[in-house]
């Protein structure tokens, strides 16, 4: 059977026991009484005893205290299954070694394991509702991030000074234009429908051509994402309801979202009542007036997110520019360059011996298919010349597995962490594995922002852009060795716990945006003697390149590392060839 672990945290005072929640694991439970109120879920309900941080959450329902009294709570650090440390709370288990986290994702899991089709239906067309991680999709990171920290702040005792960006952000979103992929199908039999439900006869039909602008097909939201009550529904209703509790009589001066309660309520009624029989609710202290609403720039929620957190901030460089910064950086005379002295490509793996589904699981044509193996076997030698038996090793952005089966194939004495954010990769990679007979993969289908736990070294081979620094981020915390191939260097962006330049040296000479210029010019390196090379730009990207990677050694180092820059063998199995390959040294 498979489970699903929650957050609780049990506090007595005056013999008066209350039983909290995170606002993610409270989102999960939510989803789960929702769905076990319909037909019983095939789910096993744990909970986790832990210290909540931030905003926590009380549950008022009797029934959940019996059944905690009646099942095993597990401790978090004494917990025997790895994933309960290593992953941030609520984590759905499946078939019993994959291991999902994120809001989204567990509680999407909940209900593709349902055999009733009806509830299916709930993850919307063809199952893409909040599909796309929180990386990549600016509604996922709505639903997930952006809303549960609102919610997550008022449990923390935040008076609010005005309703919350968010609220504004949503009832945008509902005066938007739907957009769904079978728009136009919905949009004919909207129109062609009679008063009571029937069909219009063929000769009065009403033609809607796939050329017609989107805002002319007289559809309008009447649930999150369209016409269909779906998961973004489910997942938005609690939060948005507790947070107009904290808004006085705010909700008449957002109808779309007034009208969208309405509509569910109407359409299910166990919505409300399953909220109210979980929520203990919190201390509101209700505004004297009327809260002030912010101005929010009208943006589509629906939008992809290619460039994470704040995709308007791309820079566009001139060469002006770029000189200016390389300029900046001669103060510091560094020399920026990536050495090639190393054996990492030179121990040549017999494929075919070793893993002989890897060129049928590929799916690449042959020339291609020989450099992603040369790119996995520098990858691979340079990881096991830091590995011992016993080592813990995370493959982050794993994809389908190649360069994790691989390592789990040549150190069957280390357990190697499979961990990708994509469902449909993941489960590729568990297809192989499991073809290969390998018993030390562990699979976990998460952002590396949700991955907390111990680890000894942290690989990633192409991971994008910003990307590449959070792997590194995780290596530090952990103390971690780390073997990183970066990619998309003209992706880089600030984030909230990331900012450029990341070195201390290199933070002397130059700002956010000269650094950003210098990374965006790094992805004109393009492999010299090819169709799309220009010499004078793809050296100077080159240099660009070595740049950029340069800081990411200084700031490892500075960190304790000994960090080895170098180059893939041969060079040109790909352009974006630099390794970095990092050994944890020292506690600064």
């Amino acid at each position: 059977m498979d489970q699903l672990y929650l957050e609780i945290e049990i506090s007595t005072r005056n013999s008066v026991t209350t039983i909290y929640t995170s606002v993610s694991s409270f989102l999960a439970l939510y989803t789960y009484n929702y769905l076990n109120d319909k037909n019983n879920v095939p789910v096993r309900v744990n909970f986790v005893a832990t210290k909540i941080a931030g905003g926590k959450i009380a549950l008022r329902s009797d029934h959940l205290k019996k059944e905690l009294t009646e099942q095993h709570i597990t401790c978090r650090e004494a917990a025997s299954l790895a994933a309960i440390r290593d992953l941030k709370l609520p984590i759905y288990e499946k078939d019993g070694n994959t291991y999902i986290a994120g809001t989204c994702a567990v509680c999407r899991e909940l209900i593709a394991r349902q055999s009733d089709e009806e509830l299916k239906k709930l993850l919307g067309f063809k199952g893409s509702c909040l599909l796309a991680p929180s990386e990549a999709s600016i509604w996922t990171r709505f639903c997930e991030v952006d809303v549960v920290e609102v919610v997550s702040g008022l449990h923390n005792g935040l008076i609010l000074p005005a309703v919350p960006v968010e609220v504004v952000r949503f009832e945008q979103h509902m005066n938007e234009p739907v957009r769904m992929h079978n728009i136009y199908k919905q949009a004919r039999e909207q129109a062609n429908q009679t008063e009571n439900g029937g069909k219009v006869k063929r000769k009065d039909r009403v033609e809607i051509k796939c050329t017609t602008p989107k805002e002319q097909l007289l559809i309008e939201h009447r649930f999150a994402e369209g016409i269909s009550f779906t998961i973004a529904d489910i997942i938005l209703y609690p939060l948005l309801k507790i947070i107009f509790q904290h808004c006085g009589q705010m909700l008449p001066h957002f109808p779309l979202t007034s009208t969208w309660f309405s509509e569910i309520d109407a359409f299910d009624e166990s919505c409300s009542r399953i909220l109210n029989e979980l929520y203990g609710g919190s201390k509101v202290n209700t505004p004297p007036g009327d809260l002030s609403i912010p101005d929010c720039e009208a943006t589509s929620l629906y939008k992809a997110d290619p460039k994470r957190y704040k995709p308007r901030n791309r820079i566009y460089t001139s060469q002006s520019e770029v000189e200016a910064a390389l300029g900046k950086l001669s103060a510091l005379q560094l020399k920026f360059s990536s050495d090639s002295d190393h054996n990492y490509g030179e121990r040549l793996i017999d494929w075919e011996q070793i893993e002989p589904s890897h060129a049928k699981s590929s799916a690449l044509p042959k020339e291609r298919l020989e450099r992603k193996r040369q790119q996995l076997e520098n990858m691979a030698n340079a990881v096991v010349s830091l590995a011992k038996p016993g080592d813990r090793i995370v493959d982050f952005c794993s994809g389908t597995g190649h360069l994790a089966i691989l390592l789990a194939l040549k150190l069957p004495k280390c357990t190697v962490i499979v961990m990708e954010n994509k469902a449909f990769s993941l489960l590729q990679a568990q297809k192989r594995a499991v073809e290969l007979g390998l018993t030390n993969c562990v699979f976990y289908q998460c952002n590396i922002d949700y991955f907390v736990g111990d680890f000894d070294i942290g690989a990633s081979l192409h991971a994008c852009g910003t990307a590449t620094d959070i792997v590194l981020q995780q290596c530090q915390r952990a103390k971690a060795h780390f073997v990183c191939c970066p990619c998309c260097y003209g992706s880089l962006q600030p984030m909230p716990h990331i900012s450029y330049p990341l070195s201390e040296v290199f933070q002397q000479v130059l700002g956010a945006k000269d650094f950003l210029y210098i990374a965006h010019t790094a992805d004109q390196a393009h492999e010299m003697g090819t169709t799309n090379c220009k010499p004078d730009t793809t050296l100077q990207g080159l240099r660009c390149m070595a740049i950029v990677d340069t800081d990411r050694q200084l700031q490892a180092e500075e960190a304790g590392y000994q960090v080895i820059l170098t180059r893939l063998k041969p060079e040109q199995c790909t352009p974006k060839n630099h390794l970095l390959v990092g050994r944890f040294v020292k506690q600064n």
